[in-house]
């Protein structure tokens, strides 16, 4: 997709270089974000050349490159695709999301092939071991709907203590998984905001304890409850962050994940007293293998849709236009 857009096409099988793994790809996520980086794949390859997207897979290493250790041909496991170049200041302080090397070109899917083919490479530090209990097949969302609101909830515990609401806005493929790795990992008061009915009756399934549409005055009811300590909007539009400003309590916290690339105004009157806003993005390896140790426990499960690799260019048509379903999509190589 050196133009942007899609193609889905034969390509060589890539190799095991030194330090690298192959994985033979059992299934991989489709993200909103997939779309933009479709539209623009220079961003992510100034190059021009093409390169294959899908930032969430899992499988079985296929090949070992040499000198990796550790690891053996058949085991199954999770693809952490945001890995830099491992050499540099950032990447030694456990920041490989942010390496400066490496970027734009940000990883798996994210200027480097990815994993929405039968193979993937990649470093073999960027792979984590599943359990007998978790199929790979539906394991790839894990690192990133997964991880990203892992990442954010973990760095946001002084928020999340007992008494405390945590208000969740956008219950799709990382809202789902928000509220289970919230509900798993604090004993906060979960709200979920949706529009969408079927996903509100889901996030009360998923351990929600009150699932509320936008326009019924969300905000209103949430702060009838003392308001959000922590709210965590996965949308990132400008009504969503509003909203999530409407909601956030005294001393509260706002983080965005959303890729919606909206705004909010800030200043000393236009948000709650002394509340925190903040961006998250992602997470590391060490992060992705706790979150897999709570899929293991039974802590929190994906909801996954199957398709083919040739059904996924309609498949991000829909997600692009809000008509996915419920959960995480697969493509199943």
């Amino acid at each position: 997709m050196p133009g942007g857009g899609l193609v889905v096409t034969d390509v060589p099988a890539p190799t095991a270089g030194p330090g690298e793994v192959l994985v033979k790809v059992a299934g991989a996520g489709l993200c909103h974000s997939d779309c933009m980086i479709s539209m623009a794949p220079s961003v992510y390859r100034p190059d021009g050349q093409p390169f294959t997207i899908g930032h969430e897979s899992a499988g079985w290493i296929e090949a070992l490159g040499p000198g990796v250790r550790g690891l053996s041909v058949g085991q199954p496991v999770v693809v952490h695709a945001e890995f830099g170049c491992g050499q540099c200041p950032t990447c030694v302080a456990g920041d490989e999301r942010y390496c400066p090397t490496i970027k734009p070109a940000g990883g798996a899917g994210l200027g480097l092939d990815g994993g929405l083919a039968e193979f993937v490479r990649v470093p073999a530090r960027a792979v984590v071991p599943l359990p007998d209990n978790l199929d790979p097949v539906d394991a790839g969302p894990l690192d990133d709907a997964g991880l990203t609101p892992y990442h954010a909830i973990r760095a946001s515990m002084p928020w999340l203590g007992p008494g405390s609401v945590a208000t969740v806005i956008g219950i799709g493929g990382l809202g789902h998984l928000a509220l289970q790795i919230l509900r798993a990992v604090s004993p906060a008061t979960i709200t979920a905001v949706e529009r969408d009915p079927r996903r509100r009756e889901l996030a009360l399934e998923l351990g929600a304890d009150l699932a509320l549409d936008p326009d019924d005055d969300a905000a209103a009811q949430v702060k009838a409850r003392g308001g959000a300590s922590f709210v965590l909007d996965l949308v990132g539009a400008n009504e969503t962050l509003a909203l999530g400003v409407a909601c956030a309590a005294l001393k509260g916290k706002v983080v965005c994940i959303g890729a919606a690339l909206g705004s909010v105004p800030f200043g000393l009157i236009q948000v709650p007293w002394e509340c925190t806003l903040q961006t998250s993005y992602s997470g590391e390896p060490h992060e992705l293998r706790e979150l897999v140790a709570l899929a293991a426990a039974g802590k929190i499960r994906v909801i996954a849709n199957h398709i083919t690799l040739d059904e996924v260019p309609a498949a991000y048509e829909r997600m692009d236009r809000s008509e996915h379903g419920l959960g995480r999509t697969v493509a199943v190589p």
